[in-house]
C-alpha cells in the first residue's frame, strides 16, 4: 500500500481514523509509532521519509 492509498482510506475508514487519533493524542509521533503504524498497514517508508510525511500530516490537519 502506498501512503497516498492509506490517506485515501483514512477519509472513509472510522477504525483507521480512531487509530490515528490515538497515536496523535499527545500531539507528536515517535519513530517507533511511525514504523509500527507503517508496518501494520503494509506501507513501505523509510525513516528518511519521516520528515516528509510529518509535514504532509500537518498539511492534512492530523498534527498541529
Amino acid at each position: 500500500m502506498t501512503v497516498e492509498e492509506l490517506v485515501k482510506q483514512y477519509q472513509t475508514d472510522k477504525a483507521l481514523q480512531d487509530e490515528v487519533a490515538e497515536i496523535l493524542k499527545d500531539g507528536k509521533v515517535t519513530i517507533t509509532e511511525f514504523i509500527t503504524f507503517a508496518k501494520k498497514h503494509n506501507v513501505e517508508v523509510s525513516l528518511a521519509d519521516m520528515p516528509k510525511y510529518m509535514a504532509q500530516a500537518k498539511e492534512l490537519g492530523f498534527i498541529k
